[in-house]
């Protein structure tokens, strides 16, 4: 009768982590979150290492009515590193949903620090641009005129592409800014 006590009390418990993952038992996570000795499915979703444990237990209720006392060690062992596993993982979660806001906001101001950038190069290379044609203007030698427009033409396109640039990061900003809204 004592170990029908214990059986109830761990499916007490399970029932109870079930009850706390059930909201964000289908989110995926970037990669899995346990050990592979702990649990052996792969999955990136905690439901599916809840339903892992709530399959050991079967298989323990069962070694329980066999009276086989290894297995039952085993599976009891393996079951409560399983609950403590998910336990800590469900009280992180709302670290990790900080810290992923935090990871958004900190690209959000990288796309601001790149777009200010740009517009600096792109400042820059509008001031070169505008030397060399008044250094143009005032040359008379074939050679030096003919490197000068050389050297006008490469900038026009590092500025071509640095404009091409910009809008790209306009365009990432945007849609960073829409996702926000969503």
């Amino acid at each position: 009768m004592k170990i029908q006590a214990l059986l109830d009390a761990l499916k007490t418990q399970i029932d109870a982590l079930q009850t706390r993952i059930a909201p964000i038992a289908d989110q995926e996570f970037s990669h899995s979150r346990f050990d592979s000795q702990l649990f052996s499915t792969k999955s990136t979703h905690l439901g599916d290492c809840q339903k892992e444990l709530n399959k050991l237990y079967q298989q323990l209720s069962h070694s329980v009515s066999l009276g086989h006392i290894e297995q039952v060690n085993f599976l009891t062992e393996k079951i409560t590193h399983q609950i403590q596993a998910l336990s800590r993982e469900l009280s992180t979660q709302a670290l990790r949903q900080k810290e992923t806001s935090f990871q958004e906001k900190k690209e959000h101001v990288d796309l601001y620090e790149r777009l200010a950038q740009h517009q600096d190069y792109e400042r820059r290379l509008l001031a070169m641009v505008s030397e060399r044609e008044l250094q143009l203007n005032g040359l008379t030698d074939h050679v030096k005129r003919h490197q000068c427009q050389k050297d006008i033409a490469a900038l026009a396109g590092r500025l071509h592409r640095c404009r091409q640039a910009l809008i790209r990061i306009e365009k990432a900003i945007e849609h960073q800014e829409n996702q926000f809204l969503d």
